[in-house]
């Protein structure tokens, strides 16, 4: 081989050689991670006007601003909590990529749609399943053996999923998840006198010193002071499971023939409930106030007056779905609350057949 074609094959050799090189580290070179990174791109939270939940086998959600404040459109334009309502829109927004899950693909989407007052899409996220970590330590010690949610698989507009830490449950659930679920909260220690009407049969308790008192009570009976539990606080912390469909009529939800529950609060105010027909667990209720003065303070009855107005319209308008066993608190007979006086003891003898003696 002469030297010129020696020098030639050693200079291709070297550029081959280089060549390699480049291509070895370039397949080196890795993509920028996208943990960290915003999961939806920005919207400005202020221009949401309607949030649209498409969910598979569920009613969908659809929530609206309006000028009497945000509804919801799908439970009948009943009001929605603005605080719930931020809160899950703040999370879904500020959504950070845990890591990207390649060849993923999403099962029992739901589709969360945020839209302009226009009713046009700014964003949508697809949601699917969750995922779960097993239970470990004390947790799976007392039962918690089947796993919690500590995240779950998103995407946007892409084919990409990605995996989230934050499990977003209130886009699954119940609509009521976004609504302020509290009927009533009157104080148990301000009510004076309790009234049921049951299937025609009137009962009135009337508190005093302290102490629930019923008129007509015989000397052999007395009243059963284990059954008092929850007259009183029967609207003290009342929270709905469901909205009942306004167009249905009192004799459709059992009103005209239900129990009626009064209470009368010593600032003059009182509170009439209607309890309506069993739905599975659960009975129609509803719910409305009066004020009557009963004092010479302007300003606090004022206040009060306003307070009562402001109930009635709030939630006195709607029927709700209660628990029956709150229900149940509400539509007491004069045998639920009254028992045969019990006999005092008998002493009993001595052994020797002597009785006792003080």
């Amino acid at each position: 081989m002469t030297t010129k074609k020696l020098m030639t094959l050693t200079a291709v050799a070297v550029v081959l050689g280089g060549l390699a090189v480049v291509s070895t580290n370039s397949k080196k070179v890795k993509t920028p991670s996208l943990a960290g990174k915003p999961v939806m791109k920005k919207v400005d939270l202020s221009e949401i006007q309607r949030l649209e939940v498409t969910r598979p086998g569920a009613t969908n959600l659809l929530l609206e601003s309006t000028d009497a404040g945000w509804v919801m459109k799908s439970l009948f334009g009943y009001p929605a909590d603005i605080a719930k309502i931020r809160e899950n829109l703040l999370k879904l927004t500020d959504l950070k990529i845990g890591h990207v899950v390649p060849g993923k693909k999403l099962t029992n989407v739901v589709l969360v749609d945020l839209q302009n007052a226009a009713g046009k899409s700014m964003a949508t996220v697809r949601l699917g399943e969750k995922h779960m970590r097993e239970a470990s330590g004390e947790m799976a010690q007392f039962g918690g053996g089947g796993g919690y949610p500590d995240g779950r698989y998103v995407a946007t507009e892409g084919e990409s999923v990605f995996l989230v830490k934050e499990s977003l449950d209130a886009f699954d659930g119940d609509p009521k998840n976004w609504a302020e679920t509290q009927i009533a909260s009157v104080s148990a220690a301000d009510v004076t006198t309790a009234e049921f009407k049951v299937k025609g049969e009137s009962l009135k308790l009337e508190r005093k010193d302290g102490n629930w008192t019923l008129q007509g009570v015989g000397p052999k009976e007395e009243l059963d002071a284990s059954k008092m539990y929850g007259i009183d606080s029967a609207l003290s912390y009342l929270n709905f499971n469901a909205v009942a469909d306004p167009a249905l009529t009192e004799e459709q939800l059992g009103m005209t023939t239900g129990a009626v529950y009064t209470v009368a609060l010593k600032t003059g105010e009182s509170y009439t409930a209607k309890i309506g027909n069993a739905v599975g667990a659960d009975r129609y209720f509803k719910v409305s106030a009066q004020f009557t003065a009963v004092g010479t303070n302007q300003t606090q009855n004022a206040e009060l007056a306003k307070k009562v107005e402001t109930f009635n319209a709030k939630t006195g308008k709607w029927t709700y779905l209660i628990p029956s066993y709150n229900a149940d608190n509400m539509a007491k007979k004069r045998a639920d609350v009254v028992k045969a006086k019990e006999e005092p003891k008998k002493e009993e003898p001595k052994k020797d057949g002597s009785e006792k003696k003080d």
